[in-house]
Formats: C-alpha cells, sequence, structure tokens
C-alpha cells in the first residue's frame, strides 16, 4: 500500500498546473513520503482544486466530519493543501507541487529537502519544460515592448490599496532559500 499511495499521489499532482513528472531514480517519490504520510496522502486523493468544507470531504471519504477537519488542518499547517477562511467557514483545496506545496515549505526548508527537489528539478521537472510546447509561466521580452492587455495600477493607486491593508506579506524566494542549502 505504501508504494502504491504515493504513485497515486503522484499521478494525481501531475494533472495540476505544470505537473509533477515521474522520474527514473524515483525521487519525487522520496519528496512525497517526505512531505505526506500515508493518511494525508490518502486524504489529498479526495481533495480537488475546488474549495470545500470538511464536512463535504468528509461525506466523500466516509469518515467523521471532525477527525476529516483535524486532518486538513494538519495538512494545511504543513503547507500540503490551500486553507481559506476562519473558525466554521474554513475551506481546503489541493495545490499542486509547484506552484504551491513547493512554495509552502518556505519555512521548513531543509538541506535534505533542498538537495531532494534540487536533484528532481534537474532530473525531470525542468527538463519536461523543453519537452512541453505550452509554457506554464508567462515570458516577458526584454527590450521590446509589450502590448498591455491588462490594466497595471499606477504607483499612487497602488499606495492607496496598501494603505487600506491592516497586514501584509513578505516571504523570501523559496528558489534561492532551496539553492542557498544545498
Amino acid at each position: 500500500m505504501t508504494g502504491s499511495i504515493y504513485k497515486k499521489l503522484r499521478e494525481q499532482m501531475d494533472q495540476y498546473s505544470i505537473g509533477f513528472p515521474e522520474t527514473k531514480s524515483g525521487i519525487e517519490i522520496k519528496i512525497l513520503k517526505k512531505l505526506f504520510t500515508e493518511e494525508e496522502a490518502a486524504m489529498y486523493l479526495y481533495l480537488s482544486l475546488m474549495l470545500e468544507l470538511p464536512a463535504s470531504v468528509a461525506q466523500r471519504t466516509g469518515r467523521d466530519a471532525e477527525e476529516t477537519s483535524n486532518i486538513l488542518k494538519i495538512m494545511a499547517g504543513k503547507g500540503l493543501i490551500f486553507r481559506l477562511g476562519k473558525d466554521e467557514g474554513v475551506k481546503y483545496a489541493v495545490v499542486p507541487f509547484v506552484i504551491g506545496s513547493y512554495e509552502f515549505q518556505l519555512g521548513k526548508m531543509d538541506k535534505e529537502f533542498a538537495e531532494m527537489t534540487e536533484k528532481y528539478f534537474e532530473e525531470a521537472f525542468l527538463t519536461a519544460f523543453g519537452k512541453s510546447t505550452v509554457l506554464p509561466l508567462r515570458t516577458i521580452p526584454v527590450n521590446k515592448s509589450v502590448d498591455i492587455v491588462m490594466p497595471v495600477a499606477p504607483y499612487q493607486d497602488a499606495k492607496a490599496i496598501i494603505k487600506t491593508k491592516d497586514k501584509i506579506a513578505v516571504a523570501e524566494c523559496i528558489c534561492r532559500v532551496q539553492q542557498g542549502l544545498p
């Protein structure tokens, strides 16, 4: 069961966003085992990209709603899934590996995880981009004009928006943190 649950988890994550490709070495399974317990991996498979209340997830899993809520809360705390809301209105959804659970590991990044992700990126993740005809990230040409499709807020408008907020989050770049550890 252990190997198959992580294989199913990888296959599920591979469907999202820019995927989670398989490697010859199996480093992606080692990454998943470091991040997820078997129970958490199984729970992830019941979730979707749509935000849901724990009771809705519990109904699908056949588990008690409070037990499901506790597992989801732990998973969100570990940066494995997305959480939105407070108290009884908390909803959860899956996140892809990148951009998602990898970035959520910012405060938990250690040398072992940094080395594993570096190996994974070199072995499968970055090479998958070379094979893909559709790039998941937007390229902005240098020294060329860019047609504005979406309006960009002028400095004064952005400043006014920021002044209305009680909290502002600033975080380090996960890639730089990861690269600084191996």
